[in-house]
Order: structure tokens, then C-alpha cells, then sequence
């Protein structure tokens, strides 16, 4: 049986073409809740991210992959069931905010305060140098994600249009030499696709995925991917990688559809997320989500079935 149902966000939970969670896609993720599943989160996005630009919108989620699976925490149950009823998984996305490094606080409800850390791994110094200097030689932009705080090196017209492309904010531009002291999860370098090769043949520790059509990628620790950070979770809760399904549409989800027990592809996916999946639901303007949950509950009441 299915027992966690991982999803990715941009093109999966939110559509591109709107911006805004469909009502639809919120009453499909209770009703994977409400059937006894965990529903967790697997992004690239930064939980920052997530609160400021309202990415889960009256949505429950317990456990959260987040960076591409460099910094993954499950939230304490009691908290969020508290959150729920006080209908605070709709209240936090009042106003932006980019760093929360001094909050004692949860500034919302999945806040990793209000949960446990299960895999943190910070990008080498050295490594970050590197893609630093190429970035001041080349005039490139890029965005630095710590732990508890979001900035960039310099704005530039490609990077203010990778925000536009995901509906975004502009993060404050900051000092980066703090990158070389502080812990790095994720680096965000904006340059063309052949600038991206070979900026990762200079740093070895690091790999980037391409994740839109644009000029942005994530580069994170060599090895450490969305399917890490699963496999982190899962351990955390003892559940077995075929009790667990994942949903999403993009190149940095082929891995975790193909390493899920039940790989689930957007209609509106990339070819090469469909080629791996097995099963494809509906575009995700046409109630695609709704679909894939209940693809999964029936999965789930055969499998009953056949035991």
C-alpha cells in the first residue's frame, strides 16, 4: 500500500499558467490525508519560498524535501494538526520575507522550527568560491540559499525575469563573502545552458539540474538529490520505499518517480518524467492532481483487495 505521497510543487501542485493553487488540487491533497495517507512535499524551492509566494495554499503537508533534497525535515504532528484546525495553512503568506535567520519563533506553520531535521548537507566553501568568481567575471547573477535566509550577489534583467517566470520576488542583494563562512545549501547560478556546463566542470563536489526552460539551475552537493532526501524521510517514519508514491513533472523529478514504488507523471510533464512513470494523470489544468490521488486510493483498495 501506499503509505506517503510526495509532491512536487511548480507544475504539479501550482500551475504555471495561473500562479494559484486550484481548489480542486486543495481538496485532492485532504483527500490523500483523510484516506490515512502523509502527504509530503519534494522541491527545489526553498521553504522560504514556499511561505512567501503561498505555494501550498490550504494544503496539509507533515514532511518536506526541500533544495533538492539538501535540507529535508518532517514537522511534529501534533503542530500541524493544530495548525489545520486553526485554518493557519492559509494564513502565511501575509508579506515576504527573506530572512527569518533571527526569529526564535515559526514564522509559519512548516516552519522547520516546528518539526526535525533529517538530512542538511551544506555545499564545500571551496566549491562556492569558485562558482563566486565565475559569476563576478562573467557578470552572472545568482542566489544563495542558507539555511534561514535567501539573498543574491547582484540583480541583473535575467535574473528578474527567472523571478518573473515563477512568480517570485527579488531577494536582497548581500555581502557573498558571508557565502565562505556561513553554511550554503544551494546555489542558483543564472546563465545559459552551455555556461552551465561548463561552469560544472570547474566544480567536481557539485552537480546542477535544470529545472525549467529558462536560465536557472540548482547546483547542489554531488549525489544529493530529491531521491536522498525521500529516502531520508522514509527512514525517519520506517516506511519502505514501495509504500511510497511521488508525483511531479519536471527534469528534476525523473529521478524520484523512477525510485518511488509508484511514479506518477503530470499530463503536462516533460517527455522524459512520462517515460519513467507508471502512470500518467491528466494536465494539471484539468484536475490532474484529483485524478493521481484517486488513482492512488483505488491502488491502494486493490492492493487491500488482493491481500
Amino acid at each position: 500500500m501506499i503509505k506517503i505521497i510526495f509532491f512536487d510543487i511548480d507544475g504539479t501542485l501550482r500551475p504555471f499558467e495561473t500562479g494559484a493553487i486550484s481548489k480542486s488540487t486543495q481538496a485532492a491533497v485532504k483527500k490523500a490525508h483523510d484516506a490515512g495517507i502523509i502527504t509530503a512535499i519534494a522541491t527545489g524551492r526553498h521553504w522560504l519560498e514556499i511561505k512567501n509566494e503561498n505555494l501550498i495554499e490550504g494544503m496539509r503537508f507533515d514532511a518536506f524535501v526541500t533544495l533538492d533534497g539538501e535540507y529535508c525535515y518532517v514537522l511534529d504532528k501534533e503542530m500541524v494538526d493544530y495548525a489545520v484546525n486553526r485554518n493557519e495553512h492559509y494564513l502565511h503568506h501575509e508579506h515576504y520575507i527573506f530572512d527569518s535567520s533571527e526569529s526564535e519563533k515559526p514564522i509559519c506553520y512548516f516552519d522547520p522550527l516546528n518539526g526535525t531535521c533529517v538530512q542538511k548537507i551544506e555545499i564545500a566553501p571551496d566549491q562556492i568560491e569558485t562558482v563566486l568568481n565565475l559569476c563576478n567575471e562573467h557578470s552572472y547573477s545568482c542566489l544563495f540559499e542558507e539555511e534561514r535566509l535567501i539573498y543574491a550577489n547582484t540583480v541583473t534583467h535575467e535574473l528578474l525575469k527567472v523571478l518573473q517566470d515563477i512568480k517570485s520576488n527579488q531577494p536582497p542583494v548581500l555581502d557573498t563573502r558571508r557565502a565562505l563562512k556561513n553554511p550554503v545549501y544551494m546555489l542558483i547560478p543564472v546563465m545559459s545552458l552551455e555556461d552551465s556546463i561548463e561552469l560544472e566542470k570547474k566544480v567536481p563536489g557539485c552537480q546542477l539540474v535544470r529545472w525549467s526552460d529558462g536560465l536557472s539551475f540548482d547546483l547542489t552537493k554531488k549525489g544529493i538529490t530529491k531521491v536522498s532526501g525521500i529516502d531520508a524521510i522514509l527512514k525517519h517514519y520506517g516506511i519502505a520505499l514501495s509504500e511510497c508514491a511521488a508525483i511531479g513533472d519536471g527534469w528534476n523529478d525523473v529521478d524520484m518517480l523512477n525510485h518511488c514504488g509508484l511514479g506518477i507523471a503530470m499530463g503536462n510533464a516533460k517527455p522524459e518524467c512520462k517515460s519513467v512513470a507508471d502512470y500518467i494523470c491528466p494536465h494539471i489544468l484539468d484536475d490532474g492532481i484529483n485524478d493521481a490521488i484517486d488513482y492512488i486510493i483505488n491502488y491502494n483498495e486493490t492492493h487491500n483487495y488482493i491481500l
